[in-house]
């Protein structure tokens, strides 16, 4: 007899084929043999290591000379040779000349291994001795010798902070002269140097030096920067460290699988509008599968422009334009655990509107209110799902933004209300460029923000005019609290004519129809820097701003890659004071952090298969960063789509976390899965090993996928699956196979038109019992736009637990309260047995069904219920 109680439920995993592919880890030989010299202080181990005499180098007084490098010295690895000319192409008398080896390989093009390359123990720094401080340990490193780079930094402050048990802090700056570190993000950010057993040791060399972090519960090295030298200039800074895996995630934002390649690769980190080389974001975080199921990240808090090289060693080596290093190291174990540990540091997403996890419906080319009320009409007569009509900026007067069109959208704010009563919301485009070319007057946004001082001036102190949509174009300055001012005060004029529910924050990197300005930039070394990483057009300035512009906190060579996070926390904050409810803002452009004020598409992505397989990683990844309300355009947004193209699209769009486009099918089954995703909107990838690559070919009507660990269930048909299996699995158009992970307890609701129709349906829960007869869920429910809703108790978190006893399966509720929801049915996975009968709350239930094939029991609650106490 299994009897079914009302009870709580899991966050859970809908599975669409994708895999993390893990490797086993590799070793890494070192040349050298160290004797050790412990310190200890706060239960952390320091350790100064020193090298045998015999693998010292002989250099002159300036490394720039000829030197003569005897072989044990270039003996390295091919696979373990740092590169020593990142800067230029150098010839072996160039190569030698900076005291490096030169060892030429056979058939080596470019993007192979170097042939020059840094032998063991170039000369670097010196570390003294680490003395308490009030965060940690201290320390100063100088040079004995300059380097070969121009405006070399000959003194650096070392600082050692363990904030946490899982969380290593250290930082590399010049204690003479402040150089600009990233004004925010970690804000808020604590930690304590007395920390009792942290999960971690650290090992310093001091000549030259280099750290060694090792994970203290088995030994193993996470980072050994005593691979390469640090250099650090003013313009040029760079570390190498060892890698304890092959199994790299992170470093966005590209176009590139879940993991990394290690085979001389390298990724470029500048915020651009140009695919496929440096994409819209920089994320200088990445995540390491350390092969046992552990993991760790490691975190670069630096926003200027960055180059990472990943070797097969493996290796990686750091190399950015400016600032400080300052890294966050983060132990975990769990990859789970590392992300949160990582999340702690840049700020925990926001938690998004209900509405905002409806379907969205938006292109170019609704050039009037005529033509969007249609599309809207058309899919409510096909009972299409929608709940957010969006506008490009066909809107707006002239392309100006904060302004409509009084010809082609003159009833705009008549329309809105239209689809406020419809239960519907509304988006509109809101590029950050204002008009600069109106007359005097004529447009206020410009005038006001004018005499407010509030937009990026050039080098000489004279506004910046650069030239997007409008024409000639002025950029506000979000880092100028005067802006933030003078934005909110855009929005709010703008709002009380035309109530939009959010805002689609566009262009923001920021793009640039021209090269820097109208007027060209100056020649400089921040428009000309000693070293440009691999940046599509070649340099920094291309498709964008002068870097050498002027913004409050710096200038636009720092301050680049911050720009969308800055528009971003503008425009939230804005929003919030308009309208006193969660905020909506998607941003194409990101840094660490955004995910606390924004949501985040992909981007323009173009309109064919490869860019749908590339979509996969890219949402999965965001997670990782802390932006979980993420999704691509579907269908794509370049080119010319298919209607096979589109329909596969939309399938796999249902499971974004945020989704524009349409097809019924797929929204029905997402508006089915909206209360998981208000819980956890960001989708987490399985972490499962094997060989099997996902698959995403157009060509086939059967779809093969790698089953995980665990027994699986096939939600639309009712089927288990075991584990380890490759199966091939029935996929026609109308189509989407969904799995269910077992343990798991999934809450679903009735579709409907929109989310503030469905929220008010019965709620299903698909139980998937586990091998050992168990399964958990959780459901977090609230009004869906409350501010603070959390920190103020106004919500009710659930916990479920099934668990069959004695040949009963019992729902307990832990916590919460659910006053006014009903449960509709409950569908049970892995009833190994056919049950005798069926109740609920003392209730004996008569419409049941179980079938002996799928062991699935169907409709084994078929009458409405309060959610109670059983």
């Amino acid at each position: 007899m299994a009897r079914i109680c009302c009870g709580p439920l899991h966050t859970f995993a809908l599975l669409t084929s994708v895999l993390i592919l893990a490797h086993k880890d590799k070793n890494v030989s070192f040349a050298f043999s160290p004797s050790a010299e412990w310190q200890h202080s706060s239960n952390i181990s320091y350790r100064s290591i020193q090298f045998r005499k015999n693998l010292s180098i002989n250099v002159s007084a300036d490394p720039r000379t000829h030197t003569s490098l005897v072989s044990d010295q270039c003996g390295i690895a091919v696979e373990s040779r740092i590169d020593c000319g990142r800067d230029r192409s150098l010839s072996r008398a160039d190569c030698e000349g900076r005291g490096c080896c030169y060892v030429p390989l056979p058939q080596s093009g470019l993007g192979g291994p170097p042939w020059c390359f840094y032998p063991v123990r170039y000369p670097g720094y010196k570390m003294g001795p680490l003395l308490p401080t009030e965060k940690g340990k201290r320390a100063t490193l100088a040079r004995s010798e300059p380097s070969y780079l121009p405006r070399d930094i000959p003194t650096l402050q070392l600082d050692v902070m363990p904030e946490t048990l899982g969380r290593l802090h250290l930082s590399l700056k010049d204690p003479a002269s402040p150089r600009y570190e990233v004004p925010f993000v970690t804000s808020q950010l604590r930690g304590h140097k007395d920390i009792q057993n942290p999960l971690y040791d650290v090992d310093f060399q001091p000549d030259p030096f280099g750290f060694i972090v090792r994970r203290k519960s088995n030994g193993r090295v996470l980072l050994n920067t005593t691979i390469g030298p640090l250099l650090f200039a003013d313009q040029y800074l760079q570390l190498s460290t060892s890698m304890a895996s092959s199994v790299i995630s992170g470093l966005g934002e590209h176009y590139t699988p879940i993991t990394l390649d290690l085979n001389w690769s390298s990724v470029s980190l500048w915020n651009r509008d140009m695919a496929s080389a440096n994409l819209y974001g920089s994320h200088p975080f990445f995540l390491v599968q350390e092969g046992d199921g552990q993991a760790h990240g490691v975190f670069l808090l630096n926003s200027n422009a960055m180059e990472v090289f990943l070797q097969p060693a493996p290796a990686l080596t750091w190399v950015t334009v400016g600032g400080i290093l300052d890294f966050y190291i983060f132990l975990g174990p769990s990859p789970q655990s590392v992300v949160q540990q990582y999340h702690e540091v840049i700020g925990y997403p926001m938690m998004p509107s209900y509405w905002s996890l409806g379907f969205h419906l938006c292109r170019w080319g609704y050039t009037s209110t005529n033509i969007t009320r249609t599309v809207v009409q058309l899919m409510r007569q096909a009972k299409i799902p929608l709940d957010v009509q969006w506008n490009d900026l066909d809107y707006a007067d002239q392309r100006r933004v904060f302004t409509f069109d009084p010809q082609r959208f003159g009833d705009l704010p008549q329309m809105v209300e239209e689809f406020h009563q419809l239960g519907m919301k509304y988006v509109l485009i809101l590029d950050p460029g204002i008009s600069s070319a109106s007359p005097p007057g004529s447009y206020k946004p410009f005038d006001d923000g004018l005499k407010r001082g509030v937009f990026i001036k050039n080098s000489t102190g004279q506004i910046l005019i650069g030239k997007v949509w409008p024409g000639p174009t002025a950029f506000p300055d979000f880092t100028n609290p005067t802006t933030q001012d003078w934005w909110m005060d855009c929005i709010r004029v703008f709002h009380s004519k035309v109530p939009v529910d959010g805002l689609w924050i566009d262009m923001n990197e920021p793009s640039n129809f021209v090269q820097g300005s109208v007027d060209g930039c100056p020649d400089s070394d921040l428009e000309k820097p000693p070293y440009t990483p691999g940046v599509i057009g070649g340099q920094l300035n291309s498709g964008t701003l002068c870097v050498s512009a002027q913004q409050y906190l710096s200038n636009h060579y720092n301050l680049h890659n911050l720009y969308g996070l800055t528009e971003a926390i503008a425009t939230h904050r804005a929003l919030l004071k308009v309208k006193s409810t969660r905020p909506f803002v998607l941003s194409r452009s990101s840094f660490p952090g955004l995910g606390r004020f924004s949501a985040h598409w992909t981007g323009d992505v173009r309109s064919d298969w490869e860019q749908l397989r590339f979509s996969i990683p890219g949402v999965l990844l965001f997670g990782l960063y802390g932006i979980p309300l993420v999704g691509a355009d579907v269908c794509g947004f370049g080119g010319d789509t298919t209607e096979e193209l589109c329909v596969r699209w939309t399938q796999l769009g249902a499971f974004y976390p945020f989704m524009r486009n349409h097809n019924d099918r797929p929204n029905a089954v997402r508006y089915q899965s909206t209360p998981t995703l208000e819980r956890a909107p960001g989708l987490e990838p399985t972490l499962e090993t094997g060989k099997q690559e996902p698959s995403v070919d157009y060509t086939r009507e059967q779809e093969p996928s790698v089953v995980g660990t665990g027994t699986w269930g096939k939600l639309r048909h009712k089927r288990q699956t075991d584990k380890g299996q490759y199966i091939l699995f029935p996929a026609p158009l109308d189509t989407i196979n969904i799995h269910v992970r077992e343990g798991s307890i999934i809450p679903q609701q009735l579709p409907a038109l929109t989310t503030t129709a469905s929220r008010r349906n019965p709620f299903t829960l698909i139980v998937a019992l586990s091998v050992g007869n168990w399964a958990k869920g959780e459901l977090f429910w609230d009004d869906g736009e409350s501010l603070d809703t959390f920190e103020h108790g106004h919500y009710s978190y659930v916990l479920f637990f099934a668990q069959e006893v004695q040949n009963r399966v019992n729902f307990v509720k832990l916590n919460g309260s659910l006053d006014g929801l009903v449960l509709g049915e409950v569908r049970v996975f892995g009833v190994q047995a056919s049950p005798t009968a069926v109740w609920a709350n003392g209730q004996k239930v008569h419409d049941f069904s179980y079938s002996p094939d799928t062991k699935v029991c169907n409709k084994c609650l078929c009458f409405i219920l309060i959610f109670k106490m059983c």
